[in-house]
C-alpha cells in the first residue's frame, strides 16, 4: 500500500482524507501514507457525499483494502468541522494518525489542521502527521510539530493508476473495450492523408471531397448522421480529383481495391476489418486523424521509455449507472498518476479548434482534476499563437499543448518531447 519514497516515520495506522470534489489527490495521498491494514478516514460535506461513495468503493473494490469510515461535516461551519473530528478521535487508542488536507475546502483545511495542532480536548498521546499534495510539482509536504518540514521528491510515477482505474474512481462505467491498437489496414492511407494535410491546399480539398461527395451521399435522411448501414452497404463514392491528393487516391485505389473510380462502402468497410460502412464514413471523414495520432503516441511509449508513460487508449466513452454516456475523449494518456486528454480535428479555423481545446480542457478536469494536461491536434495554420491566447485566458500555463499543421511532418517528434519534458516536471 504505502510507498517506499515516504519515509516510514510519516506513514499513519489512522489516515484522514478531507474529500473534494476530485478523488484522485485523495487516493493518491492514501497509497502513500497508510500503513498496510491501517484505516482511512473520509472526511467530506453533503456536497462532496457522492465523491467519498466513490472513492469508498474504489478503495475496497480495486485496491482491496478495508472499508473506510466516513466523517460527514458542515462545511461552512467551523465548530461542526471540530466536533465530528473529535467525536472520532475519542475513538482511536493507538496508532500513529494522519491528515491530508489536499482536497476539502478552505474551511475545512483550517479546522481539520486547527483540532491537528491544537489538542484542547486532551484526544491524544501524540501529534498528528500533517500532508498535503502539491498539484503543481507532484511533491508531498509533510509536517511533523517535533521535526523540521519533509518535502518529497516527485511522486507522479509513484502511484500509476490505469485509464480504467481513473474512470471507475470517478464512479463510472465503461465500454468493454478502450482501443488500444490501430487499424493496420487503414495505417498507410491515415499516412497519406497526414501528408496531403501538410499544405493548405490539401486541407481545403480532402474537406471539400468529405462534404461534396462522403456527407451528401452518406448523408441523405439527415445532415447530422449517417444513413444506416443498410443503405450505406449499396452506396458509391467517386474518388477525389483533385490533383493534391494523388497519393491519398493511390491508397484508396490499392486500399479498398477500386477498379471504376468508385468507392462501394459496404465491400470496401469489410476489406480493412470495420464493422460497419458507418465506421467507414466516420473515418474518412475525421477519425483518420485521431487514429494516426494514437499510433504516434504508441511509438513514443514504445520508443521513449523516458516518456514514462504506461497507459495509452482511444475513443474513451465514460458512462453513468445508467450506461448513458457522458462525453468522449479522443485520446487518453497516463504518465503515472496524471492523465493527458488529446482532442484531434481536421479543422483549421481559431474559433472552432479553441473551442474543441476547451471541451477537452474541461473533459480531463471531471476525469483527474488539476493535474490533468490537454492537447489538440489541429490544422491551424499558428498553433503556438492559439495555445498562447488559451494559457493567458485560461491560466494553464504548461498544462496545454496545441500541435497545429507545421507538428505534422514531425508529429511522432514533437508529441514525445512534450510528454519527456513534462515527465520531468
Amino acid at each position: 500500500m504505502a510507498d517506499q519514497t515516504i519515509p516510514q516515520k510519516y506513514l499513519s495506522d489512522h489516515l484522514f482524507l478531507l474529500v473534494g470534489t476530485n478523488p484522485l489527490p485523495n487516493l493518491v495521498a492514501a497509497k502513500l501514507l497508510l500503513k498496510p491494514q491501517g484505516q482511512l478516514y473520509l472526511v467530506h460535506s453533503s456536497a462532496t457525499q457522492s465523491v467519498a461513495n466513490q472513492l469508498a468503493r474504489y478503495w475496497e473494490e480495486v485496491e482491496r483494502e478495508k472499508q473506510p469510515q466516513f466523517v460527514t461535516v458542515e462545511e461552512s461551519d467551523g465548530a461542526d468541522i471540530r466536533r465530528k473530528l473529535q467525536e472520532v478521535l475519542r475513538k482511536i487508542s493507538n496508532g500513529q494518525i494522519g491528515l491530508n488536507y489536499t482536497g476539502g475546502t478552505k474551511m475545512m483545511a483550517v479546522h481539520a489542521c486547527r483540532v491537528a495542532l491544537i489538542d484542547d480536548q486532551g484526544l491524544r498521546k501524540q501529534p498528528f502527521i500533517l500532508s498535503y499534495l502539491n498539484a503543481r510539482n507532484n511533491t508531498m509536504y509533510i509536517e511533523n510539530i517535533d521535526e523540521q518540514p519533509f518535502v518529497s521528491k516527485s511522486l507522479l510515477n509513484a502511484v500509476k493508476p490505469s485509464l480504467r482505474d481513473i474512470i471507475k474512481l470517478h464512479g463510472n462505467w465503461i465500454d468493454p473495450s478502450i482501443a488500444d491498437q490501430i487499424k493496420e489496414k487503414l495505417f498507410q492511407l491515415a499516412q497519406a492523408l497526414i501528408v496531403t494535410h501538410r499544405s493548405k491546399e490539401g486541407v481545403n480539398a480532402w474537406r471539400n471531397w468529405c462534404k461534396d461527395v462522403l456527407r451528401k451521399r452518406a448523408r441523405t435522411k439527415n445532415d447530422n448522421r449517417w444513413d444506416s448501414d443498410k443503405l450505406l452497404k449499396d452506396v458509391k463514392l467517386p474518388l477525389p480529383e483533385d490533383e493534391c491528393l494523388g497519393g491519398v487516391v493511390k491508397e484508396m485505389q490499392n486500399l479498398f481495391d477500386v477498379r471504376d473510380g468508385e468507392l462501394l462502402l459496404g465491400s470496401s468497410s469489410q476489406r480493412v476489418g470495420l464493422t460497419s460502412p458507418q465506421d467507414l464514413c466516420q473515418w474518412l471523414d475525421g477519425a483518420w486523424l485521431e487514429e494516426y495520432v494514437f499510433s504516434c503516441i504508441k511509438q513514443v511509449q514504445q520508443q521513449h521509455p523516458d516518456s514514462q508513460i504506461h497507459d495509452v487508449g482511444m475513443g474513451i466513452t465514460p458512462r453513468n449507472e445508467n450506461r448513458e454516456p457522458k462525453y468522449e475523449v479522443d485520446i487518453g494518456v497516463m504518465q503515472g498518476y496524471r492523465l493527458y486528454a488529446i482532442s484531434c480535428t481536421t479543422d483549421d479555423e481559431a474559433g472552432m479548434c479553441k473551442l474543441k481545446l476547451f471541451e477537452a480542457y474541461i473533459r480531463a478536469r471531471n476525469m483527474a482534476g488539476d493535474e490533468a494536461f490537454v492537447a489538440l491536434v489541429c490544422m491551424v495554420e499558428k498553433p503556438e499563437k492559439l495555445e498562447q491566447q488559451v494559457v493567458r485566458s485560461w491560466d494553464v500555463e504548461g498544462k496545454v499543448r496545441v500541435f497545429g499543421r507545421p507538428h505534422l511532418a514531425d508529429l511522432t517528434k514533437d508529441l514525445a518531447d512534450w510528454f519527456i519534458n513534462a515527465a520531468s516536471h
